[in-house]
């Protein structure tokens, strides 16, 4: 029985395509015992408002620079969640989807965590859910897998019983650099995830937001459609 892995940082109200990959995976492995890196897709996301692109950021203690992303630690001396809500809010109360979607968003912020891979894990596990994915998630600080770049990968494909690894486009030169995966014979397969249109209530379409945005536009039904077509 094939069993497909997708391994992925955890990201902060991730857009579609992250969310295709976590449809595509039989296991998804949370990739949170790499370096963390500030102003990444790890701790913030866009969204649409009333006067074009809002940039929504969870705060961070400060820490070394070398921490991995499952020991960085949400700074909650700000009530930030609740700048987040209200940007959403003043952002999509139009939006015909507003009421089913508010209604998680709501739920999964107001109950953070004060581990930013461990609060991440939970937005896109409630997501998942919600969308009735069957895929099986796993946290790879959890594996204690050794090796670097394609290496740990492997390792970790390895370590969930893997028979396949799907991965994004983007990281097929320095894999195919490695070499590691072809000299052990494991298939990797790669994907590209073009951002399908959807009604947004302006032109022209912007692509490349959170799933918010979709989510408050088309709901849930609506955005299972979008991560599933080809």
């Amino acid at each position: 029985m094939s069993r497909t892995a997708v391994i992925s940082q955890p990201t902060y109200l991730p857009w579609l395509g992250y969310l295709r990959l976590v449809a595509a995976a039989d296991v998804f492995v949370v990739l949170d015992d790499v370096q963390f890196a500030r102003r990444s897709w790890q701790s913030r996301n866009r969204i649409l408002g009333p006067q074009g692109e809002v940039l929504l950021t969870v705060p961070v203690r400060k820490q070394p620079r070398e921490t991995l992303i499952a020991d960085i630690l949400i700074d909650d001396r700000q009530r930030w969640w609740e700048a987040h809500l209200s940007a959403i809010r003043d952002a999509y109360w139009k939006r015909p989807a507003f009421d089913e979607g508010y209604a998680v968003l709501d739920e999964v912020l107001r109950r953070h965590d004060w581990n930013l891979a461990s609060f991440n894990s939970a937005i896109i596990e409630a997501v998942a859910r919600r969308l009735d994915l069957q895929t099986e998630f796993v946290r790879a600080s959890a594996l204690a897998c050794g090796g670097a770049r394609s290496e740990h990968l492997l390792a970790i494909c390895k370590a969930v019983g893997a028979t396949d690894y799907l991965s994004t486009t983007g990281s097929a030169d320095y894999m195919a650099q490695d070499g590691v995966f072809e000299a052990a014979g494991f298939p990797v397969r790669f994907e590209s995830y073009a951002p399908v249109p959807y009604p947004q209530g302006r032109e022209p379409f912007v692509p490349y937001l959170s799933f918010v945005d979709a989510l408050m536009n088309v709901g849930w039904e609506g955005l299972g459609a979008l991560i599933r077509e080809a």
